[in-house]
């Protein structure tokens, strides 16, 4: 443990931010927070970790480390925990530290107060920056040597009171045979309360100094003060955990354990006792000298400590090669039996941000197996230090452990710490479980309810409650680096900001080293207790496929979800190829058209607003206030935005204004709305303005083209209006939208609905850029091959897979994918991609489920089921087939080219497109009044569609009712497969959530079987034998569609390999009642092969 106080060494200690004379301390044991004219040091018990021969020579302004609590202490004029007398005057007279000054500072005093518990305390603080202050500071320490004397009594050195005082100004060491102490105020009027008086040695500050007066064997072993429920002190094995409790204050006299003895222990601040550590304590200090404020909140309750601490006896410590021969050995051959919970500890990586593969440094990993492993000396967990005791040549010991397939090794979010592993060429085998998976399916809505974070999960009592603990082991739960780790930020001033930070995880490797060791060790350990609780849980589920038990749930992970997270993790590691140089040629064309967009929004708007050619049309601001200046707000009607509102832009032009030499960065514009133009406002913000937003234009602008030749403002003298534009009038006025209206309809009208049209255009092109064109291009979520390698996940309620780091799912349709952005997924040379999707996969389950005969027969004559159902809830279509007026589809023959006659979906492609909109929508639930939104039409007359579309299909009606009954009596819905999704009682639910879990009950069983069933079609491909020896594999599933990799020559082959393992997923077999329909194309490139 490296010696505290003030020193010459710049290593390992710290610089503090105060000024000269500079403090080093050791950041494993010690925070401090500065002003410009007092530091507070928070100190905890882990300064005494120290060697024997490590003398406590003084510690003014300096908390007794024996105290359980998080205090804040005032420094006096010298506060050593290091230096004799000698020592001290040589580093004033030969070795004073000044980086930023070769003079010394002048002498700071400063008036402060203190708050605690609604008392004000007086304070006056000095910080001696002289020589002849460190002189006396030395003599002080000289005159004090008898107070650190004592082992088997507290010393107290409480220089607080003022000379005038009754105590008067003498240094001396509490009377061993007084009943109390008497503590005064700052002002020494009276004692702190009438319950504890104490009689104390006096001086000139108030703040206590307080002295361990445990021997050094008692904390070397760890033992340190705790306070019993019975109002007793015993000392107990306690891990030295800084700023884990709150403020105590500890009287008791007697130490219960054996020949320990402690004397009285008073808290330098004068608070109640808090009893158990659980309640809340709350310090202010206001100085005076600068005007900081700064506050020290208490931190978690004991039982975190106690938790903590016990993990640290169960650690073994790994750092050298010796070692992890001998740990490798024990784990490979007497322990290969037991399941064994892995986890890593990794830094230089941004997880939100950056793929794990090919990113990340691991700087310590931990394996545990369970309480009955012994490593030596009672140690279940092994730590391994990679960061400083070996780094890679330490890992490469674990090889043997960690290739062997038939040790079985269990994972918290399995995916992350395997692509760490494998960066230092380890492959990893033997995956037997992921607790995050296992957690999804006990109980798929637990995102409302924590999340599936391994605290989450530990810390809740309803999920561990089936982890049976070993006899005279203690549950522990993890615990956030936030909560063990996190400080305050501090500002400029010094003060406590409100900003949570913590520290890099190497730095807390080496400076909280046995802080960092319980906290990285508990991962593991606590990965293991979950994995047991959940197995527990889900051997205890039934599992039901198609009425029948087929086992437990835990049968069906070991069968489908644990095979398939591996599987997960594979496509993960491939990865896709992209084009990056398709794609920055692709930016340039997007900008470009961007700009020429932007340019004739601006051209239209500046005939309405001379500023507007200068806007800013990816602003909101800006456009409301072009579209609605002077509105009222829609919750506030007080507020209403002004007619005209000025705005800073760059000054593109130039512009030199008046009085000026060089023309400045920005300009200042003047927007306002279109006069005699009201346009109103149909979708709002939360906030109650007018939304500017893509959907809000596009009610605007209407289903028009962006290709329009605006009338040159050269060429006429003024817009036309609405009495002026009716010779321009369009006889056909369906395609536009609000702003016609608005502008006066005519040319007026047109021009509006167009140049607003521009602007959408606008902003479709820059969500393609932000969104597609240039995320794709950044390292940070490719590997050193150049294949982005996105992370899929398990973690949508319905089961359905979910793609992050990017969301490859996420591609625009192929109707507005404009730059074809799908052209930049391409394959290796001499390789062809596979994309093969199933058609109209979640109306086949419906059909199933459901057992709709009018749906079965529909699927089973093939065409365009869209089509069918239009047929079906229209007579007169079916009048118009039925005379063959129109064709439901056509197949034509060689050398036809045109149908007989008029296909349907073009004849009628209104009812056909409200026909296709209800297949989907009543699968998911769509209420008749979401329906009317969107067709624009009444609640009755969309009412009348739904119900001529249930006209033809009882079964389905008849079937979702019974599916919302089995949401309000059972609380939960199932899948194909059997896989349960879980919601809260219906009983006390308002309204709307009584819908949301209605259409969720109807929703989850069709996506969610959807999901079962590409889920069996991954592990059909994944598993055929003679895809894997063509050289093909599996690289992204977006929902009903998978792309795989291999080589060009066997494409063919593979391509009817994949069609035939997707249309019979259910190991090789088709369980269904209808159908699965798939296609499938190869080609160089993802857009070519769709």
């Amino acid at each position: 443990m490296a010696n505290l106080g003030f020193s010459t060494q710049a290593n390992p200690f710290k610089h503090s931010s105060f000024s000269p004379p500079y403090f080093w301390f050791c950041r494993s044991c010690t925070n401090a927070y500065s002003s410009s004219s007092r530091t507070i040091w928070a100190c905890s018990r882990k300064a005494l970790r120290r060697t024997d021969d490590f003398k406590l020579e003084s510690a003014n302004g300096f908390l007794s480390t024996s105290v359980d609590s998080h205090q804040l202490i005032q420094r006096s004029s010298y506060s050593t925990v290091q230096h004799d007398e000698s020592q001290l005057h040589y580093q004033r007279r030969y070795t004073y530290p000044s980086p930023h000054s070769k003079m010394p500072f002048v002498h700071r005093e400063g008036k402060s107060t203190e708050e605690v518990n609604g008392e004000v305390w007086g304070s006056h603080v000095t910080l001696g920056h002289t020589a002849e202050a460190w002189g006396k500071a030395a003599e002080e320490c000289k005159m004090n040597k008898a107070l650190f004397a004592h082992k088997e009594k507290i010393a107290v050195n409480l220089r607080t009171l003022p000379e005038n005082t009754a105590e008067g100004a003498k240094l001396g060491v509490i009377e061993e045979s007084s009943e109390c102490i008497e503590m005064y105020k700052g002002d020494g009027s009276r004692p702190i309360s009438k319950e504890m008086e104490y009689r104390v040695n006096v001086g000139q500050f108030r703040s206590p100094v307080l002295h361990n007066p445990l021997s050094i064997d008692d904390v070397r072993s760890n033992k340190v003060c705790m306070h019993n429920d019975n109002g007793s002190m015993s000392l107990q094995n306690q891990s030295l955990l800084e700023g884990a409790l709150p403020n105590r204050l500890l009287l008791e006299d007697n130490v219960e354990n054996g020949k320990d003895e402690v004397s009285k222990i008073v808290n330098e601040l004068a608070v109640d006792e808090i009893k158990n550590g659980a309640a809340d304590h709350k310090c202010v200090i206001a100085d005076t000298a600068n005007g900081t404020r700064i506050e020290q909140i208490t931190h978690e309750p004991k039982n975190i400590l106690k938790g903590l601490c016990s993990v640290y006896d169960k650690v073994l410590v790994v750092n050298s090669i010796t070692a992890a021969r001998e740990v490798v050995g024990l784990l490979t051959n007497q322990y290969r039996h037991l399941v064994h919970a892995c986890d890593t500890e990794v830094a230089n990586i941004d997880v939100k941000e950056e793929t794990p593969v090919d990113h990340g440094e691991i700087i310590c990993f931990s394996i545990y197996s369970g309480p009955e492993v012994d490593f030596g000396n009672g140690k279940s967990c092994v730590w391994v230090d990679v960061l400083d005791g070996g780094g890679k040549n330490l890992i490469a010991e674990f090889a043997p452990f960690f290739k062997d397939s038939s040790i079985k090794k269990v994972w918290h979010n399995y995916s992350f710490d395997n692509h760490i592993v494998e960066n230092y060429g380890l492959k990893v085998s033997g995956f037997f479980a992921d607790t995050m998976h296992m957690a999804r399916l006990w109980n798929s809505s637990r995102r409302t309810e924590g999340g599936y974070s391994l605290e989450a999960l530990t810390g809740d009592p309803s999920v561990m409650s089936d982890a049976k603990p070993h006899p005279g082991e203690e549950m522990i739960g993890k615990v956030s680096m936030k909560t063990i780790f996190g400080r305050k930020k501090l500002k400029k001033d010094g003060s406590e900001g409100k900003i949570m930070v913590i520290p890099p995880v190497k730095e807390l490797q080496r400076v909280e080293r046995k802080l960092w060791i319980c906290y990285s060790a508990l991962d593991s350990i606590s990965t293991l207790k979950l994995y047991e609780s959940l197995r527990c849980k889900l051997s205890n589920m039934p599992w039901n496929l198609d009425g029948v038990l087929e086992g437990s749930m835990f049968n069906f992970y070991e069968k489908y979800w644990c095979p398939f997270g591996e599987l997960l993790v594979k496509m993960e590691t491939e990865g896709m190829l992209v084009d990056r140089a398709y794609l920055s040629e692709v930016e340039k064309v997007a900008k470009a058209e961007q700009q020429v967009a932007a340019d004739r929004f601006r051209k239209w708007a500046s005939k309405h607003c001379p500023d507007a050619r200068y806007m800013n049309v990816g602003s909101d601001a800006q456009l409301r206030q072009f579209f609605f200046g002077g509105i009222q707000n829609r919750k506030d009607a007080n507020e209403f935005l002004p007619l005209e509102k000025d705005f800073k832009v760059p000054n593109t032009d130039k512009l030199i204004e008046e009085g000026k030499k060089s023309p400045k960065k920005y300009r200042k514009i003047i927007l306002h709305k279109p006069l005699d133009v009201n346009i109103e406002a149909d979708v709002y913000t939360a906030s109650g303005w007018p939304s500017v937003s893509g959907d809000a234009l596009k009610g605007l602008a209407g289903k028009v083209s962006v290709d329009f030749d605006f009338v040159d403002e050269e060429n006429v003298e003024e817009v036309p209006n609405a009495g002026d534009g009716e010779a321009c009038e369009d006889p056909d006025k369906s395609a536009y939208g609000a702003a016609y209206t608005a502008f006066g309809g005519g040319q007026a009208g047109v021009e509006a609905c167009n140049a607003i049209a521009a602007l959408c255009e606008v902003c479709s092109i820059d969500s393609l850029i932000s969104n597609f064109i240039l995320p794709l291009q950044g390292n940070h979520i490719s590997g050193k091959e150049g294949r982005i390698h996105c992370s899929l996940n398990i973690n949508t309620e319905t089961g359905r897979l979910s793609a992050r780091r990017p969301n490859l799912q996420n591609q625009p349709a192929l109707e507005k994918d404009r730059y074809k952005i799908r052209q930049a997924f391409i394959a290796a040379p001499d390789n062809s991609l596979i994309v093969a999707d199933y058609g109209q996969l979640e109306l086949r389950i419906l059909a199933h489920l459901a057992n709709c005969k009018s749906m079965l027969d529909a699927f089973e004559a093939g065409g365009d089921f869209h089509s069918r159902t239009a047929m079906n809830m229209y007579p007169h279509i079916r009048e118009a087939v039925e005379q063959k007026h129109v064709l439901l589809e056509w197949h034509p023959e060689p050398g036809e080219y045109k149908p007989p006659a008029p296909l349907l979906k073009d004849a009628f492609a209104s009812e056909r497109r409200k026909a296709k909109m209800l297949n989907f929508s009543i699968a998911y639930g769509k209420t008749t009044v979401g329906l009317a939104r969107d067709w624009k039409v009444s609640v009755k007359e969309a009412k009348e569609t739904v119900d001529r579309w249930y006209s033809d299909r009882q079964e389905v009606l008849s079937w979702q009712k019974k599916r919302k009954k089995e949401a309000l009596v059972n609380g939960c819905v199932h899948t194909l497969l059997g896989r349960a999704r879980k919601f809260p009682s219906l009983r006390n639910a308002t309204p709307w959530h009584k819908s949301h879990i209605e259409r969720a009950a109807i929703n989850t069983p069709v996506q969610g079987s959807a999901a079962d069933v590409a889920m069996c079609a991954m592990l059909e491909i994944s598993k055929n034998a003679q895809l894997k020896e063509l050289g093909w594999r599996l690289l992204l599933q977006v929902h009903d569609e998978v792309i795989l990799e291999g080589p060009t020559e066997s494409a063919e082959v593979a391509k009817d390999l994949v069609v035939d393992c997707m249309s019979k997923p259910f190991d090789g077999k088709n369980i269904l009642k209808v159908d699965l329909s798939v296609d499938a194309k190869y080609a160089k490139n993802w857009y070519s092969a769709k």
